[in-house]
């Protein structure tokens, strides 16, 4: 006959169909949400204008097609001081030598309103500029001096300028400003070049209505005869505190991967925090911020939470110590300053109204909202066909307004169109499966469990043929978890065991020990060692009906096989021959 598993190994059979139960419905429940988080996840990536659930985003998607590009050419030409008298450069009429500079801008009104930086149409003539354009007069002067008759190069030339051997001086003769509208609002270009593009697309800066230098407040505010434009609205600067979080939309020179109008022409978003909030020699309040701010980002707007501007990129302070840069924001309370001054009306246009609140639309969850989107953006497209950015988010629509209930009045059919509500009885219908395989699993361990466990009690308590009163085992086993099988022989040195203390070898595992009983029909137990349980004498069947098997375990006097283990009964002792002392 083949001998059954160790008790140990049975006793953890319905836990191991338990755990085998938890981890199959783990694993559903696993796939189910995986699947459905994969394809949540990869329908918000396929969404113009990202997670428009989160209002810092709406925010930024809104603002956006407000955000340009600015690029201010500089016309100029070099003077050259030689020993002979003082030379022009370039010669023979050349338009002269161009330096073009990029910056960004807001619209702060329907009317071609824009707010940038001073610095952005009014660029410094500093050591950096001058030494630009002289390297681009090099190759003029090298040929000059060639015609005098003295053999020299465009780059000794460059050395002689940069070291003050030759004396020149730069002369700005023309600065121009060009707007260029973002991506953002003319959609992705087919042309290759700046020259090719569209006229609509860029307008020329024809008048800086105030403006204050670098050395002040660092603020434009300048015209271009743009109409019914994309706007952002002004915030309140002294509301910004440290740590709040800001967003910066620009155009920074470093993302300038290629030359491809659409690619120049493509805004970046940045997060930055502030630092600290501190105020310059004269008197300018500047927001000083952490995070990723380049140059090209100057003159660009740095939105709160809500979407308004209330900070202008200005300047960065950096060291020949420090490789990295400190980044400083105009405080956009001067810029109001100068609105109110200029009497500039703000308030959104036409454009700006219809576009926020097809944005809104856009990302609502009530029902109908994909219907009222759709609505709003086909008359975007057709009031303003120029804003090509809007077809992305139009197709978008068109597919979700294909498969959304129709709005009606009543209060109930609110969620039952919206996506959301689909997930929420797919998530319900899951979760009541996972919870009646579990309760499956469960009940049939339990019953299991509940046939294998009742015969190992049958000592504890009452049996037939049995007094409800406890009795003492000559043996005491210790009241720990089982031993290894088979069972190991006790220690050599257990504590003594009185008459009054005994420990139940039926108790649970971590039960507390046993109450004192006091059998004064027995004699005091006298200390002893512990012997293995085959040596353990046991008791006849006119005093019990159940014994201690070499397994460890209590089965009744006439089992064949253990009720836990499956252990063959061992061979019963012949009773010991009783004797009694009689006193005297």
């Amino acid at each position: 006959m083949k001998r059954r598993l160790p008790a140990q190994h049975t006793s953890l059979q319905p836990h191991r169909r338990l755990y085998t139960g938890l981890l199959v419905t783990m694993a559903v429940c696993a796939l189910v949400f995986a699947t459905l988080g994969t394809t949540r996840s990869a329908h918000a990536e396929s969404q113009p204008g990202g997670n428009v659930s989160d209002p810092v985003v709406r925010a930024v998607d809104a603002a956006k097609p407000a955000v340009v590009r600015i690029i201010t050419t500089l016309v100029s030409h070099v003077v050259v001081h030689f020993n002979s008298g003082d030379v022009n450069f370039p010669q023979r009429g050349n338009d002269g030598y161009i330096a073009q500079l990029s910056g960004s801008g807001t619209f702060i009104s329907a009317d071609g309103d824009i707010l940038t930086a001073d610095h952005v149409v009014n660029p410094p003539k500093d050591d950096s500029l001058n030494s630009y354009i002289e390297q681009q007069a090099t190759e003029d002067i090298a040929n000059y001096l060639k015609s005098q008759g003295k053999q020299t190069t465009s780059k000794e030339v460059e050395q002689q300028l940069a070291n003050g051997t030759l004396k020149a001086d730069v002369a700005i003769d023309q600065t121009e400003s060009e707007v260029f509208l973002s991506t953002d609002y003319t959609g992705s270009l087919s042309a290759t070049s700046f020259s090719s593009i569209p006229s609509y697309i860029h307008k020329t800066v024809d008048k800086i209505k105030q403006q204050s230098s670098l050395e002040q407040r660092d603020l434009a505010i300048i015209h271009a005869p743009f109409t019914d434009m994309p706007s952002i609205q002004l915030g309140d600067s002294s509301s910004v505190q440290q740590q709040d979080e800001l967003t910066i939309i620009g155009f920074p020179g470093n993302g300038d991967v290629s030359n491809r109008p659409t690619d120049l022409l493509t805004s970046s978003v940045n997060k930055i925090s502030v630092s600290s909030i501190k105020t310059t020699d004269n008197g300018a309040p500047v927001i000083q911020v952490g995070g990723n701010v380049e140059h090209g980002d100057s003159g660009g707007p740095a939105l709160d939470q809500e979407g308004r501007v209330v900070g202008i990129v200005s300047f960065g302070l950096s060291s020949a110590a420090s490789p990295g840069s400190t980044t400083f924001l105009q405080a956009s309370n001067g810029a109001s300053e100068m609105v109110k001054g200029l009497n500039i009306n703000t308030a959104p246009g036409a454009f700006q109204k219809l576009w926020g609140q097809a944005i809104n639309a856009y990302a609502s969850k009530d029902a109908g909202h994909w219907h009222k989107a759709q609505s709003l953006f086909q008359q975007i497209q057709s009031n303003y066909p120029q804003f090509k950015a809007v077809q992305n988010y139009l197709d978008y629509t068109n597919k979700q307004a294909s498969t959304e209930t129709a709005t009606t009045s009543t209060p109930g059919s609110q969620i039952t169109g919206s996506p959301y509500f689909t997930s929420g009885i797919i998530l319900a219908v899951v979760a009541l499966i996972a919870l009646v395989v579990l309760l499956f699993f469960v009940v049939s361990v339990r019953r299991r469990g509940a046939k294998q466990l009742q015969p190992a009690y049958a000592g504890f308590g009452s049996n037939p043929g049995q007094s409800g009163q406890a009795r003492p085992f000559t043996q005491t086993l210790p009241n720990n978890p089982a031993q290894p099988f088979p069972p190991v022989p006790a220690s050599p040195t257990p504590p003594p065991v009185t008459s009054n203390e005994y420990g139940d070898a039926m108790s649970a595992f971590g039960a507390p020990p046993q109450s004192s009983f006091s059998h004064p029909q027995h004699p005091p137990i006298q200390p002893h060692m512990a012997t293995p349980p085959h040596s353990t004498p046991y008791p006849t069947a006119s005093s019990s009906t159940t014994r201690i098997w070499p397994c460890g375990h209590a089965n009744r006097f006439d089992a064949l096989y253990c009720s836990v283990c499956g252990e063959p009964a061992p061979a019963i002792p012949e009773p010991p021959t009783v004797r009694r002392h009689v006193e005297q």
